[in-house]
């Protein structure tokens, strides 16, 4: 529920009368929680977009992995394989631990003193413009499968958003 703190007004050591201003007609909910002491929590509001570009990625790959009968994270790794951010990485024989740097990552090439790993950051880490990368390629594969997938101006929306809340 979204609102505003009005006052707070002091009423001992430890305790307090706070008055909010609402936008909801909570009419019944106070008439039923009237005098019973309550959990409150209030935290900073913020806008609950429905059209959240992550939130879509994940909807497609859910989506498409149960077109392809397997599960969400195959397809996702899939994904980032196909579409996201990665690069090639050596690593030296006996520094292996180095890759737990890399949640996503696979053995391209075994070397003579070493071995080459292809590794690919998670969608979290991009910026607006690798994430419009990866959406525009789930969105293909997508249609490719026969799912049907946001309008080209969603899609704008979606992206557009995504750069104001991740800069």
């Amino acid at each position: 529920m979204k609102g505003r703190l009005v006052s707070f007004t002091p009423l001992g050591a430890n305790a307090g009368r706070l008055t909010l201003d609402i936008e909801s007609d909570f009419r019944e909910r106070y008439d039923e929680l009237k005098d019973k002491e309550l959990d409150i929590t209030i935290e900073r509001w913020y806008n609950k977009r429905s059209l959240n570009a992550n939130a879509y990625c994940w909807a497609l790959i859910t989506e498409i992995a149960n077109v392809l009968r397997t599960d969400k994270q195959s397809v996702y790794i899939e994904m980032l394989k196909r579409y996201g951010q990665g690069c090639l990485v050596y690593v030296p024989d006996g520094n292996e631990i180095v890759l737990r740097e890399f949640k996503y990552f696979e053995l391209d090439e075994v070397g003579q003193n070493g071995s080459y790993y292809h590794v690919w950051v998670g969608s979290s880490q991009y910026n607006t413009r690798e994430m419009s990368i990866l959406i525009d390629g789930i969105v293909s594969e997508a249609k490719e499968l026969g799912i049907e997938t946001a309008t080209p101006d969603e899609l704008a929306q979606m992206k557009s958003l995504w750069a104001t809340e991740n800069p």
